[in-house]
């Protein structure tokens, strides 16, 4: 069982010290709730990057199946040539 609280405080903070400290505390704390949310975040954006890479890759040995390694493909306007 814990004495502390049966022990009486020999000074008390300011009422100025303690409101900054709990200020300081719950700034502290929001501090930690962004960064884990952005954390967060970052993790759920590379899921996505990874998962476009993926479907990427896909259609890329697909359309290298069907036309072939040598060939490049204009995005603009889906012209095919060949290297």
């Amino acid at each position: 069982m814990s004495t502390e609280s049966t022990q009486t405080p020999v000074k008390e903070l300011t009422p100025e010290q303690l409101t900054k400290l709990q200020e300081l505390l719950s700034a502290f704390n929001q501090s930690k709730l962004v960064l884990a949310d952005t954390l967060l975040s970052q993790k759920d954006a590379m899921e996505k990057v990874e998962a476009h890479r993926l479907d990427f890759s896909t259609m890329e040995k697909s359309l290298i199946a069907e036309y072939g390694e040598n060939v490049s493909i204009n995005l603009q306007t889906g012209a095919l040539t060949h290297k």
